[in-house]
């Protein structure tokens, strides 16, 4: 029995987690019978519901959703420190002397994984390097990880996996947050969203802020330890929705701006860029990014949905002598219609799509450099119109969803990337997962391969390269079981993915080159990957998983390890909480085998080094202390104080044909010590 007494205006609201929201005039009638009904049609993601910390949603293909409780387990001060706890994404440094890093996804470059923000592409190009670490933790949400396949909506890009970085709800965030953070290297973080709700509109502002590390040079090669960076980012997006409307509309703009100053201890960026005689590089970058979403539901049972986002980027760089000036205009627009059907058990889509990309990449040598041959300006324009249909089919127990969609891709013709995803529910708490699907990508060579650029090596390539393509198949086996104080998930997957073309740095054609072109010899990625997780009294929270990883190449017949990629992988992590949750302790362990180094046979003895690195471990610590407003959280990561010694090859000559910071394999910062500071305003 519902009481309406003193309420004049007598309307029932119904809402659930992934449905649509009811809102009934209750008049005179005393009993209803209400069917709720699916919403999909903003969300690139299928879900039914959002966990605190870590959980699977429940849909067809196999998704694993970060929550905000897991995000805060760790240091998260940006998205690339959200996987210090998730076994499925590895964060890999490519230049050590700026702190560029990729997320990896089956054990293949971060190029291959495609990462999107609230369902848009902004992570891609000249954003790529340096993206992963421009959204601060504190406008996430939640974070949605799937591997191999996915919906063909988002388009063909993904190979490896996605990524779909969901932003703070309006609806449901504090009024206020502010979060001030500081670590030992003497880097400081601050972050303030602000909500604000008027009518049938809701608005999201958040403020980010880095000020930059102190200099260290704990292994005195004469470099910096720790990158200076300087990033402010203002993100703004405005929702409107009203009840007794079928229209629905998003609005998202962000402002991200940024320098980076590494290189050697003594380097000053006003008075050293560019210079042959100290040794530094710089990073100066601005992007602006915009997108809308509009649905409107047609009739009950069909509704139409147009998704448009654009970004521009400017990037000017200097790696020692190496200037790199770089401008990117990209944008995308899709219209699709969304049908349910057969008492809604099934769905259609279908619909259109038009992706342009402008980029201006220009590379002068400030100085005389013989062995360096790149100077130039390049260009990677095109305009990829695109149709694609996709369906699903709920025959109980099973679930297909199946997808095709075809894009232009300019003098190499139309390409098709057909996509299937198969879900069995053996039991309640059992299900079986299957998914194939062909994933198509246009590359960014300098801007996606910055270790091109870092180093002195030579540059072999041919810059007509074609669109690059590959097949993945993955199957995953999930069982949760629930007792009455504890729940226990097992989770095992199998991915194999095998490239038809590749482009992707050769470093075994020479020691001193690295080589890019179009490869079309087998070259494939296994990963298996297993994972146990113990939730007890919702107070305790126990992980562990298991990744094995072998990625290779065929060259003249022989399969080669690619490098930088370890094939055995360990991670686990551990949760408790008081019982008033007022005291939270957080553990992590990461062990990671021995990856496979370049050659260096060719180098002089003094540069030469192993065939494999050295395998490492990582513990961090946690604890968090929380008050009705505040949150207080101070931890230590790395706490054995593991570092790779002496990562830059030929660092007392950074300007010679030998140096190399690439051969980055393990942490070089050591122990961080860390305390920040959350306060919310409901």
């Amino acid at each position: 029995k519902i009481s309406d007494e003193g309420i004049s205006n007598r309307v029932l609201v119904i809402n659930y987690i992934g449905f649509r929201e009811e809102r009934i005039e209750v008049g005179d009638i005393r009993f209803w019978e209400i069917q709720m009904i699916e919403d999909n049609t903003l969300n690139e993601v299928e879900i039914s519901a959002k966990s605190v910390a870590t959980r699977f949603a429940d849909g067809v293909n196999k998704v694993e959703v970060i929550g905000t409780r897991e995000i805060e387990r760790a240091a998260c001060c940006s998205l690339a420190g959200c996987f210090n706890t998730n076994a499925a994404v590895e964060t890999a440094t490519t230049n050590i002397v700026t702190d560029s890093k990729e997320l990896r996804v089956l054990g293949l470059s971060g190029v291959y994984n495609q990462i999107l923000f609230d369902g848009m592409p902004f992570i891609k190009g000249l954003s790529f390097t340096y993206g992963a670490g421009s959204y601060p933790g504190t406008v996430i949400e939640s974070i949605f990880i799937s591997k191999g396949a996915n919906s063909v909506l988002q388009g063909a890009e993904s190979i490896s996996g996605q990524i779909n970085i969901i932003p703070k709800s309006a609806s449901k965030s504090p009024k206020w947050f502010f979060n001030v953070f500081a670590n030992s290297f003497g880097e400081s973080q601050y972050n303030i969203n602000h909500m604000l709700k008027k009518g049938n509109w809701n608005n999201l502002t958040t403020v980010h802020l880095t000020t930059p590390a102190q200099v260290f040079d704990r292994d005195k090669d004469g470099f910096r330890d720790v990158v200076a960076t300087n990033r402010m980012s203002v993100y703004n997006k405005w929702v409107y929705e009203k009840p007794e409307s079928r229209f629905k509309s998003q609005v998202g703009v962000r402002f991200w701006d940024e320098e980076r100053t590494g290189g050697q201890v003594d380097f000053d960026k006003k008075d050293d860029k560019g210079s042959n005689l100290i040794y530094g590089q710089t990073i100066d970058l601005t992007q602006l990014d915009a997108y809308t979403k509009f649905n409107f539901q047609l009739t009950e049972d069909l509704s139409i949905t147009n998704l448009n986002s654009v970004f521009r980027h400017e990037n000017e760089s200097y790696f020692g002598i190496k200037k790199y000036n770089a401008f990117q205009v990209s944008a995308n627009t899709d219209l699709f219609l969304d049908y349910f059907f057969s008492a809604r058990d099934h769905n259609v889509k279908g619909g259109i799509s038009f992706k342009t990309n402008k980029l201006k990449e220009e590379i002068e040598l400030l100085e005389p450099t013989p062995f360096l041959s790149y100077e130039d300006e390049y260009y990677t324009n095109y305009d990829l119109p695109g149709a694609y249909m996709e369906a699903k089919f709920n025959f109980s127990p099973v679930t297909l969803i199946g997808g095709i969609r075809t894009d232009r891709y300019g003098r190499y013709g139309w390409k098709m990337a057909p996509r299937l995803m198969a879900r069995a529910e053996l039991t309640e708490s059992t299900d079986l997962r299957f998914s194939i699907g062909k994933g198509i990508r246009n590359a960014h060579v300098f801007s996606e391969q910055i270790s091109i650029l870092s180093s002195n090596r030579l540059l072999e390539w041919n810059a007509a390269l074609r669109p690059e393509e590959a097949w993945t198949t993955g199957v995953n086996f999930l069982h949760t079981q629930n007792f009455e104080n504890a729940n226990v998930t097992i989770s095992t997957d199998f991915y194999h993915t095998s490239f038809i073309n590749q482009i992707f740095p050769h470093f075994h054609h020479s020691a001193r080159s690295v080589s890019i072109h179009d490869y079309y010899e087998p070259s494939a990625s296994n990963s298996f990957h297993f994972e146990n997780k113990l939730e007890m009294y919702e107070r305790v929270d126990i992980k562990w998983s298991y990744n094995y990883l072998n990625v290779y190449r065929t060259i003249e017949g022989e399969r080669i390890i690619l490098p930088f990629v370890p094939k055995h992988r360990w991670m686990a992590s551990a949760s408790f909480n008081t019982k008033d949750d007022q005291w939270q302790l957080d553990f992590n362990f990461r062990w990671t085998g021995e990856k496979r180094l370049p050659e260096t046979d060719e180098y002089p003895e003094q540069f030469q080094i192993g065939e494999y690195s050295e395998s490492y471990s990582i513990f961090d610590l946690q604890l968090t202390k929380r008050w009705n407003k505040f949150d207080l959280y101070t931890g230590v990561e790395n706490i054995f104080d593991f570092r790779q010694e002496n990562p830059i090859m030929s660092s007392d000559d950074p300007f010679g044909p030998y140096f190399d910071p690439s051969f980055t394999w393990g942490p070089t910062k050591g122990r961080e010590f860390y305390i920040g500071l959350r306060y919310s305003i409901q």
